[in-house]
């Protein structure tokens, strides 16, 4: 396989597995949001999303933010560690529970969000879902390594 075809390759395995991580982290996401949703239920209507689509569309900025931390993470360096893949679950976690904290502070206001048990509520939300987002790097993770070694043997396998 010559250079530039194998670099194509490559490229086009590392978008598709970023769109894999993303999809795979909304996933992951609406699961959470799921088993969360007495909770998340409140801070849904609150920011004004519909009830019936609220867990889901919580859920929505992971697949985005996923595919690009999985790509600026894990693809790009091109090192599909572990304690890399961790890292990509929870600032995608994080990064997606930043952004809807950020819409609750355009609806109410700054003040609201350290008003009462607020600031308590937030906090709890942030640690689940970094939590959750760590264990839930690992088997994509996982995934990914597995697939990166298939295909070292295919290549090395047609170069004989």
């Amino acid at each position: 396989m010559s250079d530039s075809l194998r670099a194509e390759s490559e490229s086009s395995s590392a978008l598709r597995w970023s769109l894999y991580a993303g999809g795979y982290a909304f996933g992951c996401a609406a699961l959470t949001a799921f088993l969360l949703s007495d909770l998340l239920g409140l801070f849904a209507e609150v920011i004004g999303l519909p009830p019936v689509a609220g867990m889901p569309l919580l859920a929505t900025p992971a697949l985005v933010v996923g595919a690009v931390v999985w790509w600026a993470l894990v693809e790009r360096r091109d090192a599909p560690t572990y304690l890399r893949g961790a890292a990509f679950g929870l600032l995608t976690a994080l990064l997606t529970g930043t952004l809807w904290t950020v819409r609750f502070v355009s609806v109410w206001s700054v003040e609201m969000l350290t008003a009462g048990p607020v600031p308590l509520l937030v906090g709890f939300v942030l640690g689940a879902v970094a939590v959750a987002g760590v264990l839930v790097g690992l088997p994509i993770t996982y995934a990914r390594r597995r697939s990166r070694r298939a295909s070292d043997a295919a290549a090395t396998a047609s170069s004989l």
